[in-house]
């Protein structure tokens, strides 16, 4: 990290609302890497490439934000010489298969805006090496898949990419953990919004002391969370959070989600990240009226915080289902190795597939960092796109059913934007 020539320029803490917790939330400054990644195209459509860190730990905190910084440009590296170039079809079972991916529906597909194709077999595109969880055999994954900031030819234009599924951390079992754990966490997400789950809420019967703080600190402020149970069939809790500003003239309402083997760290993560989400959103002009044009990562989410969508929300929040924080396992068994093996053991009990492909550039190997990113087809993608939500995938209807839930038809899915950022 430095000024001059560090891949983070500096560290900065951000303000937070009297209103809110008083939580330490942190930005790390990644600058412009398309000036040393020429591949890249500039800031202008790049976005913001920042890692943000937040908690109860300034210091802990200051590292969280320089690690997703990391991550994020681990993201954007990459070479030609990485991939090769062959459809689906010459690689045959070394690759993953495309018809295992996620996909638009017949009527998103119909539209003639929908910014996404059909997954091809048939369609030349750029793999890259990886690795099958389950075997542990090589792999050929989509780049597209992979890497941000790849312009996509005609045959990749499949998927919108973001950054799902991405994390850094020294120990390489925990950021395999954690990247698995956050696709499974997107997937929670947009079931929970996509079929209007209304799941329980969560009953604080047992409180950690790490959840006590953030309960501490949130106590007696003009912003309530709400939390609630959004664990899936996969088995690993999940802990939905909705926060709620009654009097924000603007950003009345925003929902978080964290997904880990110990719902108290995870209950903990979701009342974290609605602060850094509405310091986000606070900042965050308008998208406008028309959701349809909707495709920013936080398009939606500014639109759905206005008050006037409150209602939007009803759904989680006059669930009459409750159910007890001491009823959600807690499945952490202090051995990263162990972790990733139960994790590994849901998604294959569920029959769904994973990859796992090494992003560590040079300047994260030169730290003891390890980044990778992880790629399950079998789970519902998060998407920023109004006009390609995926809709046509089987688990969004699968799922509901396999959780407890009704499954609702593609004509009666939830119609708002999805308001997680």
């Amino acid at each position: 990290m430095s000024p001059l020539g560090g891949l983070v320029g500096h560290v900065l803490r951000l303000p937070v609302e009297p209103s809110e917790p008083p939580l330490a939330v942190f930005s790390a400054d990644l600058g412009d890497v398309s000036s040393v990644l020429p591949n890249l195209c500039g800031p202008e459509c790049l976005g913001n490439l920042d890692g943000t860190g937040t908690g109860v730990d300034p210091e802990r905190s200051a590292l969280v934000a320089v690690a997703e910084a990391l991550e994020r440009y681990a993201n954007c590296v990459y070479d030609e010489r990485q991939f090769i170039w062959a459809t689906a079809d010459e690689l045959g079972p070394e690759a993953l298969d495309p018809d295992t991916l996620p996909r638009c529906s017949e009527a998103e597909f119909a539209d003639p805006d929908c910014p996404v194709t059909r997954p091809d077999r048939a369609a030349r595109m750029r793999w890259v090496r990886g690795v099958h969880l389950g075997t542990g055999e090589p792999r050929w994954v989509p780049a597209v898949l992979v890497y941000m900031h790849l312009p996509a030819h005609a045959g990749e234009r499949f998927t919108r990419p973001i950054s799902t599924g991405s994390a850094a951390h020294p120990d390489p079992a925990v950021a395999v953990c954690g990247a698995l754990c956050e696709v499974i966490e997107r997937d929670a997400i947009s079931i929970t919004w996509l079929q209007r789950l209304a799941l329980p809420r969560l009953e604080l019967d047992t409180v950690s002391p790490q959840l006590q703080r953030y309960l501490d600190l949130s106590a007696g402020r003009d912003v309530t969370v709400h939390l609630f149970d959004a664990t899936t069939d996969v088995g690993i809790p999940t802990v939905y959070g909705v926060s709620v500003a009654p009097d924000h003239p603007t950003c009345r309402t925003v929902v978080s989600c964290a997904t880990g083997l110990d719902p108290q760290v995870a209950a903990a993560k979701a009342i974290c990240e609605t602060v850094s989400e509405r310091i986000a959103l606070h900042g965050t002009p308008p998208p406008g009226e028309d959701v349809r044009a909707f495709g920013g990562v936080s398009d939606g989410a500014a639109y759905m915080s206005a008050p006037q969508r409150a209602a939007a929300f009803d759904f989680l929040l006059d669930s009459p289902a409750r159910r007890r924080i001491s009823a959600m396992p807690t499945l952490s068994t202090g051995d990263p190795v162990a972790d990733l093996r139960l994790v590994s053991a849901r998604l294959a009990a569920c029959e769904l597939d994973a990859y796992i492909v090494d992003l560590t550039p040079d300047e994260a190997l030169r730290t003891g960092m390890t980044v990778v990113r992880a790629v399950v087809p079998g789970l519902q993608p998060l998407s920023f796109s109004y006009l390609a939500r995926y809709l046509g995938h089987p688990r969004l209807y699968q799922a509901p059913v396999r959780m407890g839930y009704p499954s609702r038809p593609e004509a009666e899915l939830n119609a708002w934007p999805q308001p997680f950022a």
